[in-house]
């Protein structure tokens, strides 16, 4: 019947199963008044005429003939108003079920049985079985393939050939987003996802199993590979890029273990080749785990530091993950530093002392209350006169300021500590003191510097008791900083600052400036906060400035002597001045936006340059050279262009090339270089074996199931929604249409006959 109608309308029915509904909207509804008002008359007329008609036509018959002319009139005014027939048409249409194949690096792997993932995957689709699977959803299904290596997607077809494993990411969020637009519109009956879970790269899977459910889109996923390989990858070699010979170094490995709980091995350093440290490792708990160790490194030079990991146990699903390397530096020169205090108070004295016995320290001291006297006695590291040119003091790695009368720090030597630190890029700590600093420097320029907002006066005074005990606690970033490390890990050494003897005074700041870090807090028994700042550190302009707002650190001599003093000293002085390290010469500043980088990312270089009396060059454009040094002969020409408005500032991009150690060289009287590395960025071997947890956990947030490789067979039980129903508009200009002009003629027919028979003209 359906048919039939539509037909008689003018369409065709071929694509259509139904008419869910249908209504009547009229193009020249404006008209409706008139057509109206014209109905009414030509009904009056009509109903007149017949009601004139001869006696012999009994009253019923009137009565037919007139709703027939009526009926005739009315489909011809309705032509005035052009009614449009709106239907709602259904019709059944199979769902498409996408077959996504995983061929990323990762399907490469063997495990253990000398075929590769992606090749079971391809014969477990190609197996009389499989077969048979595919043509029982084709009955009813869309299948289209694809295979994706990365995050894009290319048709597949398996009579093209074997397929290829390869790609250094897996990005299955993004795949099976990627799918869903391509498919937009259309009734999907799922995506049957067939992979080892090697989820590495783009958004996470949550997020995209969250869009999923919302759109009603099961996730069928099918894993391969073995749950249970076994594998020890070493994810990163974590230490500083520049070493001071004969210091002890520490270095952190982190590992990643997988079936491997219970187990044990070892990881062996080597520098340059050949063996310099080695860790015993129990693996407790598969994951993440770290392995740390000290060593010492002995001569000056440029060395590769490698970390493998050997175990006793049975092999692994890969071996090649099994080491990591990178480079460093080992330099033999110390640290210039600059102790600047009025007068020998506590912190001052016992901070030079361990300065005094520290090998890395060229230490230099004036106090503005001293005997010029000390200064010139024989080995005294006491200095005449503080620096008051800019080639004087800028040649220091570091500056240790004290509690000073500001009448001695007068704006002149003020702006000369802030171009040191902004624009020579030094490293200035702040000590307080309760006489002057910080409280006596407000609205100075030395409050710019500083990492904290003052608030007033000191807690207490040089002349009082200091009686009130006060607890430090560490910050998030204070448990991670290297300068308040006092153990071997972060817990043991927040137990140690928990143990460590109270603090009877500390500066009073307001708060930490927006980007400083803090590291160290105390409670202000006056206010009631519990976290005022102690220890805060930022960035200003080149350089760094760390304040320390109390000179109580020599309090944690009590009952350990040296310990804790000099560790956490050691610790301040060598992060703070070690900035310098980077750079042979301290004039020229090169840095980088990271030390390793994935090949094709973008490298940028920025350089600050000086002249010999600390004045910023002037070059529009300065010229380095950029080596290989696993291959001397790959150079290249890099020009670094001056940056507008900011004397001395030089920058320049480029692109990562090929895997391997760089070198940026700024030639001169004195040569400088920057190093970084290079690496193929592949993260497919950082886990061996199936995830098959993470899989599971994507089919169940979706509504799909997850299947081993072995019962892929079960799928076509799984789907049980195979087609959809789908509807769409159509409009239909009924006043012209074949069906209209029949019922027309079909009214004027049965009025003709009815006269006829009534023997009416």
């Amino acid at each position: 019947m359906t048919d039939w109608i539509l037909k008689a309308l003018g369409m065709d029915a071929g694509d259509v199963d139904g008419l869910a509904g249908w209504s009547v909207r009229w193009e020249t509804a404006q008209w409706g008044l008139l057509a109206v008002a014209l109905m009414g008359i030509l009904s009056l007329l009509s109903w007149w005429f017949y009601r004139r008609s001869p006696q012999g036509v009994s009253f019923a018959r009137r009565f037919l003939l007139t709703a027939l002319r009526l009926s005739f009139l009315g489909l011809v005014v309705a032509i005035l108003l052009q009614p449009i027939l709106v239907l709602t048409l259904e019709r059944e249409v199979p769902r498409t079920l996408p077959i996504l194949l995983d061929r990323s690096g990762s399907m490469a792997l063997e495990d253990g049985d000398g075929m590769s993932r992606l090749r079971k995957a391809e014969q477990a689709l190609a197996t009389p079985e499989g077969r048979a699977m595919l043509r029982s959803l084709e009955k009813d299904l869309e299948i289209p393939r694809f295979t994706f290596g990365t995050d894009s997607l290319q048709e597949w077809n398996s009579s093209s050939g074997p397929l290829v494993a390869e790609g250094d990411r897996t990005a299955l969020g993004e795949v099976v987003r990627k799918t869903i637009e391509r498919y937009r519109g259309a009734p999907l009956a799922g995506v049957l996802l067939i992979t080892d879970g090697g989820q590495n790269s783009g958004a996470p899977l949550g997020e995209a199993a969250r869009q999923l459910k919302d759109a009603g889109i099961p996730v069928y996923a099918v894993g391969v590979g073995d749950p249970a390989a076994r594998d020890v990858a070493i994810e990163g070699v974590e230490m500083r890029e520049v070493l001071l010979a004969d210091d002890a170094a520490p270095v952190t490995v982190k590992l990643r273990t997988q079936g491997m709980k219970g187990e044990s091995g070892r990881v062996i350093f080597s520098l340059g080749g050949v063996d310099v440290a080695e860790e015993e490792v129990e693996i407790g708990e598969d994951g993440l785990q770290e392995v740390s160790t000290l060593f010492v490194p002995r001569r000056v030079g440029e060395y590769v530091l490698e970390a493998r990991f050997e175990s006793e146990g049975a092999s692994e699903a890969l071996a090649g993950n099994n080491s990591g390397r990178t480079s460093l530096r080992v330099v033999d020169r110390r640290l210039k530093v600059l102790l600047l205090d009025q007068a020998p108070r506590w912190e001052f004295k016992y901070l030079e002392a361990m300065l005094l016995r520290e090998r890395r320290v060229d230490l230099s001291c004036f106090l503005f209350e001293g005997d010029p006297e000390i200064a010139r006695v024989q080995g005294s590291p006491h200095i005449e006169q503080f620096p008051a040119r800019a080639e004087e003091l800028f040649d220091f790695d570091l500056i240790l300021l004290g509690d000073i009368d500001p009448r001695f720090l007068t704006e002149e030597r003020l702006a000369l500590l802030g171009d040191y630190v902004s624009s020579a890029g030094g490293a200035l700590t702040v000590i307080a003191g309760k006489r002057f600093m910080p409280a006596a420097f407000a609205r100075t320029d030395l409050e710019q510097l500083l990492p904290v907002e003052l608030a007033g006066t000191s807690i207490g005074s040089a002349n009082s008791a200091a009686v009130r005990p006060l607890r430090l606690s560490l910050t998030g970033k204070g448990r991670e900083s290297v300068m308040l490390r006092l153990g071997d890990d972060p817990e043991a050494s927040e137990a140690l600052w928990a143990r460590l003897p109270p603090i009877y005074w500390a500066a009073r700041v307001a708060r930490a400036k927006p980007a400083a870090e803090v590291l160290l807090t105390r409670p202000d028994p006056d206010s009631g906060v519990t976290n005022t700042p102690v220890v805060a550190l930022h960035r200003y302009g080149a350089g760094e400035v760390l304040f320390v707002g109390t000179d109580n650190f020599w309090r944690f001599r009590r009952n350990t002597g040296d310990r804790y003093h000099t560790v956490l000293w050691g610790q301040i002085i060598q992060r703070m001045a070690g900035a310098r390290l980077l750079t042979e010469v301290p004039r020229i500043t090169l840095r980088a936006n990271g030390r390793r980088f994935g090949q094709g990312d973008r490298v940028r270089i920025y350089a600050r340059l000086f002249n010999a009396s600390w004045e910023p060059r002037e070059d529009e454009l300065v010229e380095a050279v950029l080596a290989v040094a696993d291959d001397p002969g790959r150079r290249q020409e890099i020009s670094l262009r001056a940056v507008p408005g900011q004397p001395g500032i030089y920058r320049a991009e480029l692109a990562a090339g090929p895997p391997g150690n760089y070198r940026l060289a700024l030639p001169g009287e004195e040569i400088a270089t920057l190093d970084f590395t290079v690496s193929d960025n592949n993260r497919e071997y950082a886990r061996a074996a199936l995830n098959e947890p993470l899989l599971r956990d994507f089919s169940t947030e979706t509504g799909g199931t997850y299947f081993s490789l072995a019962g892929l067979e079960q799928l076509p039980a799984a789907l049980t929604e195979r087609s959809a129903r789908l509807t769409s508009l159509k409009e239909v200009e009924l006043w012209c249409s074949p069906l209209f002009f029949g019922l027309i003629v079909l009214v004027l027919t049965a009025e003709w006959i009815v006269r006829k028979f009534s023997e009416l003209k």
